[in-house]
């Protein structure tokens, strides 16, 4: 009986581990992809925005484990598919409360540009790994625009 409960004890901490892994991993790649030099938001613009000190926001850059609230702050200056990157390993994903109208023509304009970026890149006749990485931040803000349509 007892190793039963550490088989199931060592299987649930296992997995808790994995996503916090991933969770991790993920934070590292969203910081890199939408603040910082090169992408949409500065890291001392953010700062400033929401209050949390630039070495803070360069420590959750780096992975330092980034509390719930913080993500709840940072959601409200960067884009849902940014967010979205950090809840996917819990297979969840941020939706707002508030309901608002779809933009179906954005909607189809963003699958659009998705298939024809995979087109694009199954033209060699495989997805190579920058490709993959294109098309997955591609993917993630149709998501994004399908999960606010489809919440209203």
């Amino acid at each position: 009986m007892l190793s039963l409960l550490r088989v199931t004890r060592d299987s649930i901490m296992s997995a808790e581990s994995r996503i916090a892994q991933e969770v991790a991993e993920r934070q590292v790649m969203m910081f890199s992809m939408f603040v910082g030099p090169g992408t949409p938001m500065t890291r001392a613009a953010l700062s400033v925005r929401t209050g949390i000190p630039e070495s803070t926001l360069k420590s959750y850059a780096n992975g330092a484990a980034m509390p719930l609230h913080v993500a709840l702050v940072l959601r409200k200056f960067l884009p849902r598919e940014a967010m979205n990157m950090l809840t996917e390993p819990g297979n969840v994903r941020f939706t707002p409360i508030e309901q608002s109208e779809a933009c179906w023509d954005g909607i189809a304009a963003a699958a659009s540009g998705l298939v024809a970026e995979v087109c694009v890149a199954r033209s060699d006749g495989k997805i190579d790994h920058v490709e993959a990485a294109k098309l997955k931040t591609r993917a993630r803000a149709v998501i994004a625009q399908l999960s606010d349509a489809v919440d209203e």
